[in-house]
């Protein structure tokens, strides 16, 4: 075929371009790494396998394992793309009992990093090393090394300004390689797992059972809070552990759920599982679990995405059923009812001789259960009644209102906080709680933006977690709650611009002062006055009624029925 100059427009790319444009499918930050280098580890059958990162990553990334080891034909080889050793014929896509397959995660970090091999295999005299630049192959010899594996990732996007402006802070690049990591150690409690950040050892993980594991990453749990789970039917064999749902952080959106040892999103299953018990939980909070599914390789398809956490189930229906069942049945055997509507708590109320202009910095409410007497106040104008030591009948001009006292106050408090500007109360007794590695990088992330609205914090040894200082206002007797309010704020990476609202909620839920038995003329006018200044007197902060006019016909209504 004959052209003309200017009609040809397509060409062909080069092969390193072409491997760079490839590599954005499957490494998209040094999390991606930690993870493609993890599970090779794995499939190499490593019972030892440390991982070091600096820089959260981005300047190096390396991983070291004790198994099988590779060839010198094979160390040049597992960098050429869809080099596999995994794969031999169709038959073994549909088969695979591996984490690898596709041949591309060596290929794809050599493309857009320096990258740096020792191998070698026990057999062998002599491993082998293989250096290569962003795509090029620049040394290949003999050397001595132990048995096993190692990669030195280095200087990962350096050449690609763009990826390299799009990853995030070290603390947050550190907080993601985290996850990456926990996602590879939960399902593999039989092999030693370590992981170092800036020379700083955070996790040690010797081999263990399975809810070891489990409680060596989460040591504010008791094996008594933990459900477990094991079940084997015609579609899958599950084991696993629930968390007890009295134990489940307040809103929590944390899940593991692992198919054939590898971490999974299946949203129909995560909902199904959500559903099952969901009415034990508060609202916006999910079940926190560890579940590993074992499923035949070939009623599932993992070849849908690079990343290989999205899967199909050629089953998913029945598996579904009998997840439902299976969980019911572990839930009743742990003594928590799974029908039913959790009881909402009374509110807790304290009696004070007398109520002034509401105080500058409220006290946390008792915990102990009032009584409900009927109680007459002095009728000065404006004449009132106190009912139920909540209640407030209050008579202006003409007109009759009942006020609900508690979310008066907390659409009182609510607006204070938002009015005014972030300072810190220091607290006599410093709040120490323990963390884990992956919550003391997301603090840290986020330690100057916290400081900010109030929150003194301090991260001491990636193990615990001590509040200094509390936004003016909170009551120091909420320390804990204000503690897991800033730890979901982090995990669930709310931005901080919502913060100081999310706060304020906080405040006006926890920060509700005492509420009284009498009220004085004077109280009452003051708060009538400062609801009416707030945006909103008639709901409080959640959507709830505050106010509403008690007219004759209301009230004659009553005595009609």
């Amino acid at each position: 075929m004959i052209t003309t100059e200017g009609e040809q427009r397509i060409r062909l790319l080069p092969e390193h371009l072409i491997n760079q444009i490839a590599a954005g499918e499957v490494i998209l930050r040094p999390a991606s790494v930690i993870k493609e280098l993890g599970e090779n580890a794995i499939d190499a059958e490593a019972t030892q396998i440390t991982f070091w990162t600096e820089s959260g990553g981005k300047e190096r990334i390396q991983v070291s394992d004790n198994g099988i080891g590779m060839s010198a034909i094979d160390a040049e080889l597992c960098f050429e793309r869809h080099a596999t050793s995994k794969i031999h014929s169709l038959k073994d896509l549909y088969r695979l009992r591996t984490k690898g397959f596709r041949g591309e995660a060596l290929a794809s970090i050599a493309a857009v990093a320096e990258v740096e091999l020792f191998t070698r295999r026990a057999q062998d005299a002599l491993g082998t090393y293989v250096r290569l630049a962003f795509g090029k192959k620049e040394r290949t010899e003999p050397v001595r090394c132990a048995p096993g594996t190692t990669l030195i990732v280095r200087k990962l996007f350096h050449r690609l300004p763009a990826r390299r402006k799009s990853l995030r802070q070290e603390e947050t690049e550190h907080r993601y390689n985290l996850q990456e990591f926990l996602r590879l150690a939960y399902p593999h409690p039989e092999r030693h797992f370590q992981f170092y950040h800036n020379h700083t050892l955070v996790y040690d993980l010797p081999p263990a059972s399975q809810i070891e594991r489990i409680l060596a990453l989460h040591p504010r749990l008791t094996p008594e809070t933990l459900i477990p789970i094991s079940e084997e039917t015609p579609f899958f064999h599950l084991k696993g552990y629930l968390l007890a749902p009295e134990r489940t952080p307040p809103r929590n959106k944390e899940n593991y759920l692992f198919l054939n040892s590898r971490y999974i999103r299946h949203v129909s299953l995560q909902q199904t599982i959500h559903h099952t018990y969901e009415t034990l939980l508060p609202a916006e909070t999910r079940p926190l679990y560890w579940l590993f599914l074992e499923v035949p390789p070939e009623k599932v398809d993992v070849n849908i995405s690079p990343s290989k956490t999205e899967v199909r189930l050629l089953e998913e229906m029945e598996i579904r059923r009998a997840l439902v069942s299976v969980l019911r049945r572990a839930v009743a055997l742990g003594k928590v009812p799974i029908t039913g509507s959790p009881t909402a708590s009374p509110i807790p109320l304290a009696t004070v001789a007398e109520l002034s202009p509401l105080p500058s910095e409220p006290v946390s409410p008792s915990l102990s259960q009032p009584s409900l007497p009927l109680i007459e106040t002095k009728t000065a104008p404006p004449a009132f009644l106190l009912l139920y030591e909540r209640y407030l009948l209050l008579r202006r001009g003409e007109n009759l209102w009942l006020i609900d006292l508690v979310r008066a106050y907390q659409r009182i408090l609510y607006e204070r906080y938002l009015r005014r500007a972030s300072s810190s109360q220091g607290l006599l007794f410093p709040l120490h709680v323990p963390i884990t590695p992956l919550q003391a990088a997301q603090l840290q992330a986020h330690l100057p933006i916290l400081e900010e609205h109030g929150i003194r914090l301090e991260v001491r040894e990636s193990r615990e977690a001590v509040l200094h200082g509390m936004p003016s206002g909170f009551s120091p007797a909420s320390a804990s709650i204000l503690m897991e309010e800033v730890l979901r704020l982090v995990e669930e990476e709310i931005p901080p611009a919502l913060w100081r609202e999310t706060l304020a909620l906080h405040l006006a839920h926890h920060g509700t002062p005492h509420l009284p038995q009498t009220l004085t003329t004077e109280a009452v006018e003051n708060l009538w006055e400062e609801l009416h200044t707030t945006s909103q007197p008639f709901y409080s902060p959640s959507g709830h009624r505050i106010l509403r006019p008690l007219r004759p016909q209301e009230i004659e209504q009553l005595f009609t029925e």
